[in-house]
């Protein structure tokens, strides 16, 4: 399966499990999990910026509502299987990787009272559609802030476009594991059945972030978090 493959009957959007499909102890590990992850971007949040400059504040909850919008926007291929982007790469990028947790979280959290969807999958959902992309962005995008890499070019390709593109193939691989792990041997199957449908999203991720983020930097540098203009163009 693929990260943006809703498993729920009838559900809309998002990455979702059914609770009754997980153990009791990977339910309490994805808890854990959410309960570490947020306590790690409450620590890690630049708060006393926050506090001074309102129009970051927009930025995250802009993001926030972005995202909850773009998880809504869906096409269901077969029964069970519905596909849609995750724009948390541009999130990431926008607001920094503790915001980007803690506005996935919150956007996450409408997604499941929009969707009426039961409340036990949420931290393999977010774990899935939150954690692991913000993270995935966020360490791509410190791995090429380099002197090397001293372009533009290198950070919108990079960090935008290959940026999306990563965070599916990372969701797909780990959410396929995860399905083998449950014993989901049908949907192992089926997924393994529609992967050229992962190189089609992994595309339409990598150029939806790329173009989101193109723009931001040229226009706008100073809201992109980790776009530092005097760094990409000042003469070294």
């Amino acid at each position: 399966m693929y990260p943006f493959i809703v498993t729920v009957q009838g559900s809309p959007g998002a990455v979702f499990l059914d609770p009754s499909l997980l153990t009791t102890r990977l339910l309490a590990g994805g808890w854990v999990l959410l309960v570490l992850g947020l306590l790690a971007a409450i620590r890690y949040t630049p708060w006393r910026i926050l506090r001074l400059s309102p129009e970051r504040v927009h930025l995250v909850a802009g993001g926030a509502v972005a995202c909850l919008l773009l998880w809504l926007l869906n096409i269901r291929m077969i029964d069970g299987l519905v596909l849609h982007l995750l724009g948390v790469t541009t999130l990431t990028l926008v607001v920094g990787w503790s915001l980007a947790l803690l506005a996935g979280s919150g956007a996450l959290l409408a997604f499941i009272l929009a969707a009426d969807l039961p409340w036990g999958g949420y931290p393999v959902a977010w774990l899935f559609t939150v954690a692991l992309p913000a993270t995935t962005s966020w360490l791509l995008a410190r791995a090429l802030y380099r002197p090397r890499l001293r372009n533009p070019f290198f950070y919108i390709l990079g960090a935008g476009f290959a940026g999306g593109a990563l965070v599916v193939l990372v969701d797909a691989a780990l959410a396929l594991a995860l399905f083998s792990a449950l014993g989901l041997a049908r949907w192992v199957e089926g997924a393994l059945a529609f992967w050229p449908l992962l190189f089609l999203v992994m595309f339409s991720e990598g150029f939806i972030n790329g173009m989101c983020i193109s723009a931001l930097a040229v226009f706008y540098p100073d809201a992109v978090k980790t776009f530092d203009d005097r760094f990409y163009l000042d003469d070294a």
